[in-house]
């Protein structure tokens, strides 16, 4: 507390003199005291210098001290006024204390130790009068604060009693979104609601208050949308969030504390975005059924190029004929690789694009794989090179597929981009082992001409090459194989990444993670030999492309199978009713009777032949992800083109066959 300064009001020096002692003597730090006889005086003091305290006689001359009194409070309402009384002036000294006087004293009973107290009782009510202030100005603020806030806010922000429908406080946004003044709409009866609510929306707005009142859970926030109508009569998005604010006796909600926020420019972008999800499926549908029909119409052609060719070099055919065979069918399967790229990019962007899980041989595919590409790297006199380390596995569990499709990309674009003279190498490492599975860190580096750094960044791209200048133009390719290895290492969760210098070279690295085969490990092999035999056999085929006719009858008549060929679905039903057969190949895609038509038929109609398999042959590779065909439950697809050892390979899975004698194989 500082030191207190004390104006005393006393007409008479000794008393004065008495109680300036007295003062003096108190266990308080006094500051300056100053001393008027009059009331007037003592007003025109207060205009000039505020004390901490008065001693104020009651007994003045001209006038009394309860007049005094009244016109100090009116002046310092807070300052402490002290009343001195003679004896027997109690009865006053309540009318003082009444009038605002914090204590009063007879002058006779006047000591240091009594004023100590008093002084003391001061002190605690002026803090607790300055925290009062305090607070009271904190108050204020905050208030300021809060309606600021409420009336500034772009948010509608509001309390309604939603029994009578009465607006308790709203911060009037509602009227700028809806282009109203506050004066043009009453918002508080349910006549003048219903004329900004959607009609749409009476009966939801109406229900959502019956929920409020009836069943929320004080603190419980309950959102909702509506539609209210602007002033210009189009439509507004509002979303709301309340809770309760106040319950009846009852303890059924009466108010409701709520906030809204316009959303319509989101509800349009959200029909916009919906507009363009149907817009994108119907254009990825309509490239669906563009691809599926290019896709019969080219590969059916050439599945008949394709397997004649296979046929004539198998046909002891030497010098310029073999030479004029092997041009056809290195165009045919460059052919093939194109068309496969655009399916397969197609199959991921469509999300049809499976991945298979079994143990398989690592080392063993790889070592094919090598075998194949030792023939290409030898035509282009390029070192090829193959090292795989110790410390990967020998069987693993995963997609050797797609595996066999990532390495036939790398390495095929290595040879295809290296000069002749120059070296590929393929390395496959053991990565970090997470217990039940692997990562193979595998690189294919070359000598090749290279990426420029600008090309980098972009060679992942789909229908991207990082060579686009008029010499590199004459490798050729899709644009595609290096983003299907991207999307299928992905799909694999791997990774792919390249580093690379124009004319120095490139080097790609590939990590995959497989699982880890068991050691009483037996594969199957997949690939059956092309001397199985079907002897004993009966096989019904339908085909309508005569080529392709001529080049079943072929392999059939090689494996030495009884066969009948029909031209249709319908020719199948009917063949059907007479005869037995062992299997069925059916062609998805025929006139008169499709295949998926004749194998409905076949499961409802002909009971006897409902457990026969059928091996469907389709043109389409996004066959047997289709619903409807997938529903059939064909035993196996081949997909044409196809070559004879995949069909032979699919029969023999169904059908126990039997080895062709070595010679007879080979005529």
């Amino acid at each position: 507390m500082p030191p207190l300064s004390i104006l005393l009001v006393e007409d008479d020096d000794i008393d004065a003199m008495k109680l300036s002692r007295a003062i003096s003597k108190a266990q308080v730090e006094i500051g300056e005291i100053r001393v008027c006889k009059y009331a007037e005086e003592a007003l025109q003091m207060l205009n000039i210098w505020t004390p901490g305290c008065i001693f104020l006689d009651y007994q003045l001359p001209r006038t009394n001290g309860l007049e005094l009194l009244k016109a100090v409070k009116k002046r310092v309402p807070h300052l402490p006024v002290i009343v001195l009384t003679s004896h027997g002036d109690e009865r006053l000294a309540v009318e003082m204390m009444k009038a605002g006087a914090l204590d009063y004293f007879p002058k006779s009973e006047v000591t240091a130790e009594k004023l100590t107290k008093a002084f003391h009782t001061m002190g605690q009510i002026l803090e607790m009068e300055k925290g009062r202030e305090v607070a009271e100005h904190e108050l204020a603020e905050k208030e300021e604060f809060i309606n600021k806030v409420a009336l500034l806010s772009p948010n509608i922000i509001y309390v309604i009693d939603i029994e009578k429908w009465t607006n308790i406080f709203h911060n009037k946004q509602i009227w700028k979104i809806l282009g109203y003044t506050e004066f043009e709409v009453e918002t508080d009866t349910r006549k003048g609601l219903s004329r900004i609510i959607n009609q749409q929306d009476q009966h939801a707005f109406r229900a959502h208050y019956n929920h409020m009142r009836y069943h929320v859970k004080d603190a419980e926030v309950v959102e909702k949308e509506f539609r209210l109508k602007h002033k210009d009569g189009s439509e507004i998005w509002i979303i709301t969030r309340e809770v309760p604010f106040k319950r009846n006796v009852r303890g059924r909600v009466q108010e409701v504390l709520g906030t809204a926020i316009d959303i319509t420019a989101r509800k349009r972008v959200e029909q916009e975005l919906i507009q363009a999800k149907k817009d994108a499926e119907e254009a990825t549908r309509i490239k669906s059924d563009f691809l599926s029909t290019m896709s019969h119409e080219i590969r059916t052609p050439m599945n008949a190029i394709i397997g004649f060719t296979d046929l004539l070099l198998s046909s002891g055919f030497t010098g310029e004929e073999q030479q004029h065979l092997n041009t056809i069918k290195y165009s045919a399967d460059n052919l093939l690789v194109i068309l496969n790229d655009i399916l397969d990019f197609s199959k991921i962007e469509a999300g049809k694009f499976g991945l298979e899980n079994f143990e398989f041989d690592l080392r063993e595919k790889l070592g094919y794989l090598m075998k194949t590409f030792e023939i290409r790297a030898r035509e282009k006199a390029i070192n090829f090179t193959f090292e795989c380390s110790r410390d990967v596995p020998q069987i693993v569990m995963g997609d050797p597929y797609r595996l066999n499709q990532i390495m036939v990309n790398l390495i095929g674009n290595a040879i295809k981009f290296t000069e002749e003279g120059g070296f590929v190498k393929v390395a496959v490492h053991a990565g970090r082992d997470h217990g039940d599975n692997i990562d193979l860190n595998i690189t294919v580096s070359d000598s090749g001409i290279g990426i420029s750094e600008d090309k980098l960044s972009v060679i992942f791209e789909s229908f991207s090459q990082a060579h686009n200048n008029s010499a590199m133009r004459n490798f050729g390719g899709t644009g595609l194989g290096l983003s299907i290895t991207r999307k299928i290492t992905e799909l694999m969760n791997g990774s792919v990444s390249a580093h690379s210098k124009l004319g120095e070279g490139s080097t790609f690295t590939v990590i995959l993670n497989f699982g880890k085969g068991s050691t009483s490990y037996g594969e199957g092999k997949t690939g059956a030999p092309p001397t199985l035999s079907l002897k004993g056999y009966r096989i019904l085929a339908a085909e309508d492309i005569l080529a392709n006719q001529i080049l079943l009858k072929h392999l059939l008549n090689k494996w030495e199978a009884e066969f009948v060929i029909c031209n249709n679905g319908k020719e199948v039903l009917h063949t059907l009713e007479t005869s037995d057969f062992d299997l069925i190949l059916m062609d998805i895609q025929m006139p008169v009777m499709d295949g998926v038509t004749a194998m409905k038929k076949i499961q409802s109609t002909y009971p006897r032949h409902r457990n026969v398999p059928v091996i469907a042959l389709t043109a389409d590779t996004f066959a047997e992800k289709t619903p409807e065909i997938a529903a059939c439950k064909f035993a196996g697809f081949v997909t044409k083109p196809f070559k004879a050892e995949e069909l032979i390979r699919v029969i023999s899975k169904h059908l126990k066959l039997k080895t062709i004698p070595r010679q007879a194989a080979l005529n």
